[in-house]
Order: structure tokens, then sequence, then C-alpha cells
């Protein structure tokens, strides 16, 4: 596992990096949102 991910730390450097943790950051607000709006829903 760490291996594989220092392979793809390397090959694909700062870019990909920072649009990956983007969309887990994106991915995560969404989803609270969501559940946020489900639960306050009467």
């Amino acid at each position: 596992m760490g291996n594989a991910l220092q392979r793809w730390l390397d090959s694909h450097q700062l870019p990909a990096i920072a649009a990956a943790v983007l969309g887990v950051i994106t991915t995560l607000s969404v989803l609270i949102v969501a559940v946020f709006f489900l639960i306050g829903k009467p």
C-alpha cells in the first residue's frame, strides 16, 4: 500500500494531489449538507 501510494505521488505530483484534496472536501461538504437537510426535514 505504501509503495503504491509513493509511486502514485511520484507520477502525478502536485496538480493531481490538489485536485484529489478538493474533490474529497467537496464530496464531504455535499454529503454533510444533504444529511442535515434530510434530518431537518419535518
